[in-house]
């Protein structure tokens, strides 16, 4: 392996030192937009000393390549319109037709920001009819990593959008490109660079790390000349390729015959489902069931299945899920089911992390008429059917991996600015997050040259099972140091604390998420003077036995959407109880008869909190605590 690498290092030098063709880098391409109404860069590689010339629709400039091959030009503002023809000349010409300037925002995070539109959101068919809007323009940067800053991204194309392509957009991205173009008439584009399940140090540059709490040993270790980590990501990925080229084979899965009724799985062990304790690999289990006759409606249920499955009945295939899908009720044809013995196979892999779960207490049955078949309990188990999975390391996670190779070859290209929503990968560190992220947003500003590029980001929404006090909830303390980032100037949160999924970290509206980050953008990038966020705790007042406490942006006033139950009230003695909470023209006041002295609160302090108060334009309070 060393020395294949070391080959192809050779290569890569050799190439470099060789005269090239004049390139322009892969997010230059056919239906781009040029952010409008600022200097725009154009950049690229030439053989050394080779004159370049860059011009679209009246603006001009010319450089020369450098000893290296590299060049960049900055062509003056330009209002938003099109279509133009970006037009290269140098020993050769290049030429990139359909370019729009208008607005162009990145949009990162993790898999909320990555969930697309065709995965099933809400109304997802009826978005995407709705679609057929050309001047929006989007950008995907495929899931790439680097130990080292790379110059350029992955091929792909700016896709213009139609109900044939929006599918394959981010939804939370589209909601707010679509309201961007409405509003304003302009042109958007949008730069789609995110990875689900990663943390924000991995999206920020490690030399930033260095000095960040938290973090500092992790980035001396990814800058650590010593550390080969070339070879260390090359074997990683080697292991990440046989790994899903298991969990991909179907077929091959189907051969084992594992699903068959005939299958001998005497030599397998016994499970109780739902498990409590994680199976591992390719998990097979199979469950034997009698039924006394067939009826013409038959369903089929197994509560959740973490995280992809294949679902057998008596040897057929009758589902599939992936990791993008919520398990649902299987309909099962009257054919596949038989008087007497049936047999239910599963094949259930995490390609996560490898803890496969399954199933949930009273959720697991197959309805066969008016009979019930209760599927809890023992079912046979086996994960040597298949081949064990290799073990992958999240290299996604190291420090700067994903900034070095989907942030750091686009920071030259303008942006109106961000749109972020991440967060949950670092909630079992939020003691940190308040740091990372602030310095993740320093640290793009810095590289992209704009001090006060908007930078507006989605709050964790409210998830997980609906539980008690939780004064210690990991989730509700990241969303605090969400809420702290924006001391930061020119950023902008959205809070949808009221609109998770307790059963779904993705919760499947992404409307609203798009609409509150649109209303941000409204007033921090565009300067206008709206009611753009919930009621945000401003101070407290503690009278007698009461908690008064008041509010900014309480816009027309505050008012409920149910009981105030999310409040929650401590002594000097630090112990929370829940509180009685009720509005009082413009603020809230907060009590308990278990609190004589009252010394702190706490709003939706919580994973999964009954969130209520909002403000009379919609929009829900932002959780917080006073202590």
């Amino acid at each position: 392996m060393q020395k294949l690498i070391l080959i192809v290092l050779a290569v890569m030098v050799f190439q470099s030192t060789e005269a090239q063709d004049l390139t322009l880098p892969k997010i230059f391409t056919d239906h781009m937009v040029l952010q409008r109404d600022q200097p725009v860069k154009v950049w690229g590689w030439a053989k050394a000393g080779e004159k370049v010339t860059v011009s679209i629709d009246g603006l001009q400039a010319s450089t020369k390549a450098d000893e290296k091959g590299s060049w960049l030009v900055s062509l003056g503002p330009h209002k938003a319109g099109g279509p133009y023809t970006l037009r290269v000349q140098g020993a050769t010409s290049l030429e990139i037709k359909d370019v729009f300037y208008g607005e162009v925002w990145l949009a990162g995070g993790q898999s909320n920001m990555e969930w697309k539109i065709g995965w099933k959101i809400d109304n997802w068919e009826e978005e995407q009819e709705d679609a057929e809007y050309p001047d929006i323009r989007f950008f995907e940067v495929q899931n790439v990593l680097s130990p080292y800053p790379k110059s350029d991204i992955p091929a792909a194309n700016w896709i213009k959008a139609s109900k044939e392509t929006a599918k394959e957009f981010s939804a939370v991205a589209w909601f707010f490109a679509k309201h961007n173009h409405k509003e304003k008439n302009i042109p958007v584009g949008i730069i789609d660079s995110n990875w689900g399940g990663t943390p924000a140090e991995a999206w920020t540059d490690a030399h930033k790390l260095l000095t960040v709490e938290g973090y500092e040993k992790e980035a001396e270790e990814v800058l650590d000349p010593k550390v080969d980590w070339t070879e260390k990501v090359a074997e990683n990925e080697a292991n990440q390729g046989k790994k899903f080229s298991i969990i991909g084979d179907k077929e091959g899965a189907k051969k084992t015959g594992a699903q068959e009724m005939a299958f001998d799985d005497k030599s397998w062990q016994t499970v109780k489902l739902p498990n409590q304790n994680p199976l591992s690999d390719v998990a097979w289990l199979r469950k034997s069931f009698d039924l006394k006759a067939v009826t013409n409606t038959n369903q089929l249920y197994l509560g959740d299945l973490v995280q992809e499955a294949m679902i057998f009945l008596n040897g057929k295939l009758v589902a599939e899920e992936s990791w993008q899908d919520t398990t649902s009720i299987i309909s099962v044809p009257k054919d596949l089911l038989k008087k007497g013995k049936n047999v239910l196979a599963l094949r259930v892999i995490n390609s996560w992390d490898n803890r496969v779960m399954i199933g949930k207490p009273g959720k697991m049955w197959l309805k066969n008429g008016s009979e019930t078949i209760n599927l809890e309990g023992d079912w046979k188990y086996s994960n040597a059917v298949e081949p064990k999975l290799p073990q992958v390391e999240f290299y996604n996670w190291q420090p700067g991996f994903l900034y070095n190779a989907m942030i750091a070859p686009l920071t030259n290209y303008g942006l109106k600015g961000v749109i972020w929503y991440q967060g949950e990968n670092n909630a079992g560190a939020h003691q940190y997050y308040e740091g990372v992220f602030k310095a993740l947003i320093q640290d793009w500003r810095d590289k992209w040259e704009q001090p006060n590029m908007p930078f507006l980001y989605v709050q964790l929404a409210n998830y997980m099972e609906r539980k008690g006090l939780q004064p210690n909830s990991d989730w509700a303390y990241l969303r605090d140091a969400q809420t702290h980032t924006l001391d930061l100037p020119s950023t902008g949160m959205a809070t949808i604390i009221d609109i998770g999924d307790a059963g779904d970290v993705h919760p499947r509206n992404k409307q609203d998420v798009g609409y509150r980050l649109w209303l941000a953008a409204r007033k921090v990038a565009y300067g206008e003077d709206i009611v753009y966020s919930g009621p945000a705790f401003k101070s407290m007042q503690i009278k007698d036995n009461q908690v008064i406490i008041s509010f900014d942006h309480i816009g027309s006033g505050l008012k409920t959407q149910g009981d105030l139950t999310a409040f929650i009230i401590a002594g000097k003695d630090g112990i929370y109880h829940r509180a009685t909470a009720k509005i009082v023209g413009d603020k809230v006041v907060v009590s308990s008869p278990e609190v004589a002295n009252p010394a702190a609160v706490r709003y939706a302090w919580a994973d999964n909190p009954m969130a209520t108060l909002y403000n009379k334009e919609g929009l829900p309070a932002v959780p917080f605590k006073t202590d």
